[in-house]
């Protein structure tokens, strides 16, 4: 199965599922989200599937601490 990366948020209730084919695309629309929606966005990251752990590559709790840092740079 080729890598697929997905990320997941939620804005006023509605939960939205995008995916992309490289981590910089989808590392570039959760940056986008948060900068647009705040560190406290309802988003996560996901590698191929979306399913608890060890489909997760960023939680909540990761995305708010990337986001508070200023968006450093990042290897999965």
């Amino acid at each position: 199965m080729a890598e697929k990366f997905i990320v997941v948020w939620t804005i006023d209730g509605k939960t939205t599922r995008a995916p992309y084919p490289t981590q910089d695309e989808a590392l570039q629309q959760a940056e986008k989200l948060l900068r647009e929606r705040g560190c406290d966005l309802e988003i996560t990251f996901h590698l191929n599937r979306i399913s608890p752990p060890p489909s997760v590559l960023f939680n909540k709790k990761r995305m708010r601490d990337w986001c508070l840092a200023g968006f450093p740079s990042v290897q999965i």
